[in-house]
């Protein structure tokens, strides 16, 4: 069965919010990194640079699993670890907007940006055409009742 249309807009969606969430944090990497140089807390923990680092390479490569689960293997339970994830996300998303050490200008708009374009992914996965493919139910072919 091919992928329907709201699975190859999901996975635009949903690849292009990984990579411009990873070239956000180039972007921004000289300023986390006096930031977290500046704050006691995060020294004393030991949390530095390769933290960070250790992080985002982390969680690239969960949400890479995640999309290959969702994409290229129709899982629903991969579809609903989505849903959990964004939820967790959005919601932190929302806390860290009066954090200090959250993203500020630039870097917070990409950031709420990505998380629009993770919305509109998410949404994908709950078309009907997509709902079906999850199901792994093949379209009707309306030339079939004619």
């Amino acid at each position: 069965m091919t992928k329907p249309d709201s699975i190859k807009f999901f996975d635009r969606l949903y690849l292009g919010s990984l990579a411009l969430g990873a070239l956000n944090f180039a972007m921004g990497w000289s300023e986390m990194s006096d930031k977290l140089a500046r704050t006691p807390e995060i020294v004393a923990a030991g949390l530095g640079s390769g933290f960070m680092i250790a992080t985002v390479v982390i969680s690239v490569a969960i949400n890479l699993v995640i999309w290959s689960f969702i994409s290229l293997r129709a899982s629903k339970i991969a579809k609903w670890i989505f849903v959990a994830f964004f939820a967790i996300g959005l919601l932190t998303m929302l806390s860290n907007l009066n954090n200090p050490l959250g993203p500020q200008g630039l870097s917070l708009a990409v950031a709420l940006f990505v998380t629009v374009m993770q919305g509109g992914a998410l949404y994908m996965l709950f078309r009907p055409d997509a709902l079906a493919w999850f199901d792994r139910t093949p379209p009707v072919d309306p030339d079939t009742f004619r």
